[in-house]
This record gives C-alpha cells, sequence and structure tokens, in this order.
C-alpha cells in the first residue's frame, strides 16, 4: 500500500516551486507539403521542480527521515503549494476584510447592513466574509473542466491561480463568481460538499528519480543545491 509523506514546508522551506502541465503527444511527422498533425489524448500531468533553501541541522535530519520513508519512488510526497494571485490575510482576519473594502464599523459590528444601512428585523445583518476553504455545490464527473464553488474564496480564485481536492491540483482558466474552468479535466467525479483548497492547495507527486532525493544525503559532504524533481502520482 502507498504510503503518502507530508513535506513540512515549516521545517524544509522552499525557494521556489515551478509546477506546469506535461503532455504526451504523437507525430507521423511533416508531409511533403510541409503541413503535420499532432495527435493528442488528454494525459496531461503536473511536473514540479523544488528548489529548498540552505537547511538548518534539524531541517537537514527531518529531510534525511523524508527520504527513508519515500523509499525511492514507492511512496507519495504531498506538497502544500503557494497559490499565485490568491488574496491573503496579512497579520489578522481583521487584515482581511479591510482589504476586501469591509468598513471598520461592520468588522467591528461583526456583520455587513443593507446599502441603505438597515439590518434584518432581529437586529443583525450578513455574516462576514471568512478565510475558509469553499466546497463543490453540486456532484460533478470525472473529466469534467468546469465546477461551481460556494465560499467567498471561491470567487477569489483568478486565472492562474490553483484549487485542489484531493489531492488533486488544478489551475484556474477564468472565474465568474465562483464558476470556474479549469485545468486539467478531474481526475476523478467530485461529490458535492467536498472541500476545494484554495488557501494551501495540496498536491501528489512522486520523485521523479529515485536518486532525486540524493542531494539531502550529500549534503554535508558536497553542499550540492537542494533541487528535487517530481511528477503527479495518479494511483490512490
Amino acid at each position: 500500500m502507498v504510503r503518502v509523506i507530508d513535506l513540512d514546508a515549516g521545517v524544509l522551506r522552499r525557494a521556489h516551486e515551478n509546477f506546469w502541465l506535461d503532455l504526451d503527444e504523437v507525430s507521423p511527422g511533416a508531409g511533403l507539403d510541409g503541413r503535420e498533425q499532432v495527435m493528442f489524448s488528454e494525459n496531461r500531468r503536473w511536473i514540479g521542480q523544488l528548489d529548498f533553501v540552505r537547511l538548518r541541522a534539524d531541517a537537514l535530519r527531518r529531510a534525511q527521515v523524508i527520504g527513508d520513508q519515500l523509499r525511492g519512488r514507492v511512496n507519495h510526497l504531498r506538497v502544500t503549494l503557494c497559490n499565485p494571485g490568491l488574496f491573503r490575510p496579512r497579520t489578522s482576519g481583521a487584515a482581511f476584510l479591510e482589504a476586501l473594502g469591509v468598513p471598520t464599523e461592520d468588522i467591528d459590528r461583526g456583520y455587513l447592513l443593507f446599502a441603505e444601512g438597515a439590518g434584518f428585523e432581529g437586529g443583525t445583518g450578513f455574516a462576514l466574509p471568512e478565510f475558509v476553504d469553499p466546497v463543490v455545490v453540486s456532484d460533478v464527473p470525472a473529466g469534467a473542466v468546469a465546477l461551481v464553488l460556494e465560499g467567498m474564496m471561491g470567487s477569489l480564485l483568478v486565472p492562474g491561480s490553483f484549487f485542489s481536492i484531493d489531492d488533486f491540483l488544478h489551475r484556474v482558466e477564468a472565474n465568474e463568481a465562483g464558476t470556474l474552468s479549469f485545468n486539467p479535466p478531474l481526475r476523478q467525479a467530485v461529490a458535492a460538499g467536498a472541500v476545494a483548497r484554495v488557501v494551501f492547495p495540496q498536491v501528489r507527486v512522486r520523485l521523479a528519480d529515485k536518486k532525486d532525493w540524493r542531494p539531502f544525503g550529500e549534503y554535508l559532504r558536497f553542499g550540492r543545491p537542494m533541487t528535487v524533481n517530481v511528477v503527479e502520482a495518479f494511483d490512490r
């Protein structure tokens, strides 16, 4: 059974992380007229390169333990990613609301009022936006390239930002008030109510080569750059 090991970004800090969609294609080559037909079936997968900063002694020991647990390319590494273009709170819940344009008096009051300043009959108003991951509104089949998210953070996703469901990573192509189109297509069906991680999206990968974790074992001897190449893991 495959084991999943979480990459602790707080200990093994990364200087860069680059993920791109790779694919396989087939072509019989160009014809006599110079035209070429390129054939493709949906087989895109995430390829990643993780660049780590210089390690402290405790981080090096942790990296070596993770290498033991991975057993080369047998087990999976779960990587938590930064989300480009996604709004993040600066210091507190209040800072998040202020950056969204929520008036200070509404933050202090704890709820929003109607445009004319009135509230509900019970003396309350609309709930303040929350910095929590959104949920999928309805069932979505495998292979879909669009879905609807419910929640403030879902509506804040911009083209190029990420979300993940069950450790499958997707990049937003367009967003209309929480209705997303994205790539790659869903790897598996998603049920209504499933959480879409947008605050800290995750992707499950395995080493591109069993040698990719070796720099951590040779770190003190050679001082090699801490670069690890990974590929998306599909088996669950």
